[in-house]
C-alpha cells in the first residue's frame, strides 16, 4: 500500500493523494524544463487531480504537494539576495481569496449548471467556455459535462438556446471578475519584494506551477548518480521514495562521511 495524505480543499472538498516518488518526480522537470504544460498538466492529472476539481482547488493542491514531498519554501531572487518564502503563506491566501461562483440557470426546460472551470490547462477560449459547464439537465436526464466526451460536448453546446449561451458568457465575466487577480505574495518593501498575483483562471496557475515543480535537471541526475553509486549502491530505493526524503537520507549521508573525515584528520 502507497503513503497517502488527506488535503482539504479551499472549496471544502476532501480528496486523497498518494505521495509524490522521485520516479514521477523526474518526469515532472523533464516536462517542466521544456515548458510542456499539455504534458505537464496531464501528467499531474493523471497522478492527483479529481476530473470534478476545480481550478482554484488544483492550484490549491500542487503547491500543497510542493509543499510536502519536496520542500516547503520557495526561493525570490531580490536583487543580488535570496528570500526565502514558506509555501503555506500561499496556502493561507488561496484559502482566503476563494469564492463559491457555483450558478444555476434555467430556460425552456434546459436547466444549466455552471461553476469554476474544472481544467488544469486550456489551450482555447472554447476550452474555457465547455469547462465551466458543470451539468445540463433536459426534462429527466442529466449529462455531467467532465463525463462527456469532447465530440458530445460539443453536441449538446450546439443545441443549447441562444440565452443559455449568452448566460454562460457573463458568468464568465463574472469569474474573470472575481478570480483574475489573486495575491500570492504581500509587498514587503523592508526585504524589497513586490506585490505577486496571479489569474487563477488563466494558464499562469500551470506556469506558476511549472516553476515551483522545476529544478536544475544535471543536478537530479547527479542525486541519482550519488544515490546508486554512493549512498546506497546497487539498490533502486531512490525512485520509490520521495524527493524530500531522498534530501533527508543525503544530508544524513554528508554528515556522516563529515564526522568520520574530521575523526581520521584527528588521528593523524
Amino acid at each position: 500500500m502507497e503513503f497517502s495524505i488527506e488535503i482539504t480543499l479551499p472549496s471544502g472538498k476532501q480528496c486523497r493523494v498518494n505521495e509524490l516518488n522521485n520516479r514521477d518526480y523526474l518526469t515532472i522537470i523533464k516536462f517542466a524544463q521544456n515548458e510542456d504544460y499539455v504534458g505537464l498538466s496531464q501528467m499531474f492529472d493523471n497522478l492527483f487531480i479529481e476530473p470534478d476539481m476545480n481550478i482554484f482547488d488544483r492550484f490549491y493542491l500542487l503547491i500543497y504537494i510542493r509543499m510536502m514531498f519536496i520542500e516547503g519554501s520557495i526561493s525570490l531572487t531580490v536583487g543580488d539576495r535570496q528570500v526565502e518564502l514558506q509555501l503555506a503563506t500561499i496556502l493561507d491566501k488561496l484559502e482566503a481569496s476563494y469564492v463559491d461562483l457555483e450558478t444555476t440557470f434555467e430556460y425552456n426546460g434546459i436547466e444549466v449548471v455552471l461553476d469554476i472551470p474544472c481544467v488544469t490547462f486550456y489551450n482555447s477560449v472554447d476550452d474555457f467556455f465547455i469547462s465551466t459547464i458543470k451539468s445540463v439537465k433536459i426534462a429527466d436526464k442529466v449529462l455531467t459535462f467532465n463525463m462527456l466526451s469532447s465530440i458530445e460536448q460539443a453536441e449538446v453546446i450546439d443545441n443549447l438556446p441562444a440565452p443559455i449561451l449568452d448566460y454562460i458568457t457573463k458568468y464568465i465575466s463574472t469569474i474573470k471578475s472575481n478570480l483574475l487577480d489573486i495575491t500570492l505574495i504581500e509587498a514587503n518593501e523592508d526585504v524589497g519584494v513586490e506585490r505577486a498575483s496571479i489569474d487563477v483562471i488563466g494558464n499562469g496557475v500551470i506556469q506558476f506551477i511549472t516553476n515551483i515543480f522545476n529544478t536544475n535537471l544535471e543536478s537530479f541526475y547527479s542525486l541519482i548518480y550519488s544515490f546508486q553509486n554512493t549512498i546506497l549502491p546497487g539498490s533502486n530505493l531512490f525512485f520509490e521514495i520521495s524527493p524530500i526524503e531522498s534530501k533527508i537520507i543525503l544530508n544524513a549521508h554528508s554528515k556522516r562521511v563529515k564526522e568520520e573525515n574530521e575523526k581520521l584528520q584527528k588521528q593523524k
